[in-house]
């Protein structure tokens, strides 16, 4: 049922489902596994997009990788979806990215958010613990000696990490509000934090300093253990009906992040409809030439499914119509024939989703009617 509301709806899948019905797509997965490789080894980080339009398989694709990663490396991994963002104003979408890339961000133990950063931050506080009374030293030649001392008592274990992070690289943020909790001191204890952190508190990070924050953050991944932070940024062409001069400086600040994240750990996937990557008169090609140049020799298209996938894909639903329905109601139906006779039908040839839809059509006639 809920494959079926997905598809009648135009919206991709729940996760589980979009795993279950992946098909073929070696050679990109191929492409994104080189890549991930790459930023293992060398710590420098890579971006690429994925094009394809509505119901080829974008999405599924990037879920697929996410599992690939998970097997293959301890990483942080952070799906950030777009389509939620559709009504965010312009001028907040770098930092709505941001807190979504923190809040989803995750590992293959199944911690995320909040819990994932605070485990980090325990990391290196092990890890950097000898160089506490360095930053120590460092606040007390930056501020006067009673605000240290309050900063000092405000206490234990949450001071101690952000001290830890800050050892990192000098006062870069960490995420400092999943860390420490800020909003829930006191409003007297929080203004004092702020004072003593200023901007770096994400609540009042500039816009000018988002793009060293996500790549912070992929550095503290690493030295705590993991080999890199994977970023996926799916379906980018939610931005399409934005006003031209405010996507074009959305897109010069999105380009920043993309240079950066040679600095870092950092692998960053970005998906889009052909529409919003190179055709018309406002898409990625024609606004921001520069972050087209950048990603577009490298892009990974997505085209139709072949007969054998199709075939390959009907027998995974037919699976899942055995499992709610029972072998009886799926008996004498064969996978192969069932597929090719999709294939067949679907304009354009090999959409996916037009297959898939075709397939729930065929079968609700053949096994859900007949047993009414």
């Amino acid at each position: 049922e809920r494959l079926r509301s997905a598809i009648s709806m135009g919206i991709p899948p729940p996760r589980w489902i979009l795993r279950m019905v992946f098909v073929d797509r070696e050679r990109e997965m191929k492409v994104l596994a080189d890549d991930v490789e790459q930023v293992v080894r060398s710590g420098a980080g890579r971006a690429r997009v994925v094009v394809g339009g509505a119901g080829y398989g974008k999405s599924a694709l990037l879920e697929h990788f996410k599992d690939y990663v998970f097997e293959h490396y301890s990483a942080a991994f952070s799906y950030v979806e777009m389509r939620e963002m559709a009504g965010t104003k312009p001028s907040e979408m770098l930092f709505a990215i941001y807190r979504a890339a923190i809040e989803r961000m995750e590992d293959r133990e199944g911690r995320r958010g909040r819990e994932l950063l605070t485990d980090i931050a325990s990391t290196l506080l092990e890890k950097f613990s000898r160089k506490i009374d360095k930053v120590l030293f460092r606040l007390r030649g930056r501020y006067r000696p009673r605000v240290v001392r309050r900063f000092e008592r405000l206490g234990d274990a949450a001071v101690s990490r952000v001290l830890a992070c800050m050892a990192v690289d000098d006062l870069n943020p960490i995420a400092y509000d999943y860390l420490l909790g800020v909003r829930g001191l006191e409003p007297d204890e929080a203004r004092l934090f702020e004072k003593v952190l200023g901007s770096r508190i994400p609540w009042r990070l500039q816009r000018e300093g988002l793009v060293e924050a996500i790549t912070t953050i992929a550095g503290a991944v690493r030295e705590a253990g993991m080999k890199a932070l994977v970023v996926t940024i799916d379906e980018i062409e939610v931005l399409e009906n934005v006003q031209r001069n405010l996507l074009q400086k959305f897109l010069a600040e999105f380009t920043a992040l993309v240079e950066a994240s040679a600095r870092a750990p950092l692998y960053i996937i970005v998906s889009s409809t052909p529409a919003f990557w190179f055709e018309g008169e406002k898409c990625v090609k024609t606004l921001y030439p520069f972050l087209f140049q950048r990603l577009d020799r490298g892009k990974i298209v997505l085209g139709g499914l072949g007969e054998a996938d199709a075939r390959a894909l009907a027998w995974k639903i037919l699976g899942l119509y055995e499992k709610a329905y029972g072998r009886t109601a799926v008996a004498g139906i064969n996978g192969d024939a069932l597929g090719s006779e999709c294939f067949r039908r679907v304009e354009p040839p090999g959409h996916p989703r037009g297959i898939l839809q075709t397939l729930l059509e065929i079968l609700d006639e053949r096994v859900v009617k007949a047993g009414l």
